[in-house]
Formats: structure tokens, C-alpha cells, sequence
């Protein structure tokens, strides 16, 4: 027996109709949260204002959350981690406590509402990461959520008998970074913020390599900057452990991360130290480096027969680099002095 809905007569009210049409889209399975927000008032059309109403209260969040709703998280695939997408039709219960700030402050995260759609609650060791992603028609609606915390694929992925110090924040660090990939680009501000988050605390942990990638995605833009002084601080640790960090750490005394080759050098006195400091430590880079110095006379004044002993003693160990420059600075009528040395000279003295 064929059964048909009754037609809604001419004088039903909208109310009536709406609800009548709710039963019907219910009764085929095609009921989504879109229909539920007609019954639910609209908390506020300001983003702000309405993430506030959202995160206190469960009614407007079942109102206001779609169904089905993407959920992106990262999983293990062999040692590669893998970014899965899905449609689910109801999220987990508790998934979106942590949009409270008593919640988060609890658990130790910070909310933060990145505009125009987008709230984002983490931790600052690069340890929990998600993303809530919204879209506004007649008010907003939550449209996915992206969880991108890696501990336990890093359980999976980076498994060590013996790490190191530092050594899983760093890989960790690495894997935000190179899932920045995966991501769209808003979401990628977020990853890079959790690399730069593991890779302080790695350096924390005592991880040098840790303390290299912190400051250089610091400086590079991708991430937040640093104060000058955290920066510093990453750098020197760095160059402890590989006087090959002493050529970064001579820059940035120079240049503090501004790229501007007419500046005039911020502390050449201090430069000019950690590049001889690094050389003499057995860093063939810092020789170079400081053949660079002399050459060009933008940190100190030039001096080509100094810059000339510099290169000679780099091509001991750096076999392409320093002859090269050995042979460009001949062809300028530069002459070897045997009697002149790379270093000692200069703003150090």
C-alpha cells in the first residue's frame, strides 16, 4: 500500500508548515542541522560574539553545528603520516569542551579566535592542536573541525630505543612543517606556529638541531617572531654544540633578522668573534664566511690579502668553495702572503 504525506492546506501558518516539513525531512533521513538553526535563534551575526554564545552553550552548539560535518584529523600510515578527511554525522561529545576557556585553561590551552572563521585552541609545546572551522548563510555554523595534535602518531611514526634529548619535539616540529603541505592555507599559519612550539621546546630539552629550526622558522616569516633575545639565546646554544651555527649566529648579530644589505652592521665587534670563534673551532664555513668579510668590507673594512688567507685556509677541507674564491680573488691581481693570517684582524681586535 502506497502512503502519501498530506498536502499543507492554504491557511497553515509558516510556523506550522516549517515544522510539518521538519517531520517529513525526518521521516526520509534528510534532516540536517541547517533545519534544527530555524528553531534556534541566531546568538549573533559578530563572529566573536557568536563563538563566545557557541562555547557556553550546548543547545546553540547542536543548533549551530552541521550535519554531517568534516572532520580532518592525521594518522600513521607505515612511517608516514597520512591527513584523512571524513564526513561524520555527529561529533564526539566532548569535542567541543575545549572551546570553553575555563575548559582549555584547565588543560592548559589557549582559544583563539582567527578571523575571519576560524577559532583555534592549542597548547604552546606544539603538544594539541585543533582547528574550527566555520561558515556564516543566516548565522554561522560550524562546517568541520580539523585536529591536527601528532602525539600519537609520533608514537607510531618516530618510534627511538634511545632519543636523544629534544629529538622527538624535533621531529615533530618537522612533520607540522611538512604538513603544512596538506593544509589549506589559513590552517598552515596554525601548523607552523605548533612547528615553531615544538621546536622551542625541543631546544628546551636540550636538542641544538631543535634550536637551529626554531630560530630559523622564526626568522624566516612562516611562523611568529621570536623576541631578539629568545633568538639569541637559540643561536648561542646552537653554535655550543656546531661551531658551523657561529656563521648564522655572526649574521644576526649584524642584521638581527633584517635582510638589508645597505644597513650598516648592528655589532661588527661581536660578529667579527663568533666567525673567528667558530673558525677556530674547525668550522671550514666560518672561514669562509669570514673570506666573505674581508672581501666585500661590509662588516669591516676591506682587506683583500686577508680575505685571500681566509679562502686559502677554507680550501683545506672545502674543496670546491675555497679554491674557487682563491682563483676568483687572483684574477683580480690578489697575491698569496704567506706571512698574513685569517684570523685576528679586524673588528676584533
Amino acid at each position: 500500500m502506497k502512503r502519501f504525506f498530506a498536502v499543507p492546506s492554504c491557511g497553515m501558518t509558516t510556523r506550522r508548515l516549517n515544522q510539518w516539513l521538519s517531520v517529513a525531512l525526518l521521516s526520509t533521513g534528510l534532516f540536517t542541522s541547517a533545519f534544527a538553526s530555524t528553531e534556534q535563534q541566531c546568538p549573533a551575526n559578530n563572529f566573536a560574539d557568536f563563538v563566545k554564545a557557541f562555547s557556553l552553550d550546548s543547545a546553540v552548539q547542536k543548533a549551530f553545528t552541521a550535519s554531517p560535518i568534516q572532520a580532518t584529523h592525521v594518522v600513521a600510515e607505515g612511517n608516514i603520516p597520512k591527513v584523512v578527511v571524513r564526513s561524520v554525522k555527529h561529533l564526539p561529545a566532548d569535542e567541543l569542551s575545549v572551546l570553553g576557556t575555563v575548559n582549555a585553561a584547565a588543560l592548559s590551552l589557549s582559544t583563539e579566535i582567527a578571523f575571519p572563521n576560524r577559532v583555534v585552541v592549542r597548547d604552546q609545546q606544539g603538544t594539541f592542536l585543533k582547528i574550527f572551522v566555520f561558515k556564516h548563510s543566516d548565522c554561522w555554523v560550524l562546517n568541520s573541525v580539523e585536529d591536527w595534535t601528532l602525539e600519537a602518531v609520533m608514537d607510531d611514526v618516530a618510534r627511538t630505543d634511545h632519543p636523544s634529548p629534544g629529538e622527538r619535539e624535533l621531529k615533530k616540529g618537522v612533520m607540522f612543517d611538512r604538513l603544512v603541505n596538506k593544509a589549506s592555507g589559513e590552517s598552515g599559519v596554525s601548523l607552523y606556529a605548533a612547528a615553531l612550539d615544538s621546536y622551542v621546546d625541543g631546544a628546551r630539552k636540550g636538542s641544538a638541531q631543535a634550536a637551529v629550526a626554531a630560530a630559523g622558522i622564526s626568522l624566516s616569516g612562516q611562523a611568529p617572531r621570536l623576541p631578539n633575545e629568545q633568538i639569541l639565546e637559540l643561536m648561542n646554544q646552537a653554535f655550543q654544540s656546531n661551531p658551523d651555527n657561529g656563521v648564522f649566529l655572526s649574521l644576526f648579530y649584524c642584521d638581527e633578522g633584517e635582510y638589508d644589505d645597505h644597513k650598516a652592521c648592528i655589532d661588527p665587534q661581536k660578529s667579527m668573534a663568533t666567525l673567528e670563534s667558530a673558525a677556530l673551532r674547525g668550522s671550514s664555513h666560518a672561514l669562509l664566511r669570514l673570506g666573505d668579510v674581508y672581501e666585500a668590507g661590509t662588516v669591516v673594512a676591506a682587506d683583500l690579502p686577508r680575505a685571500m688567507a681566509c679562502y686559502r685556509e677554507a680550501s683545506k677541507t672545502e674543496l670546491k668553495s675555497g679554491p674557487a674564491a682563491v682563483e676568483r680573488l687572483s684574477a683580480r691581481g690578489v697575491v698569496m702572503d704567506n706571512s698574513i693570517e685569517c684570523i685576528g684582524a679586524g673588528g676584533t681586535q
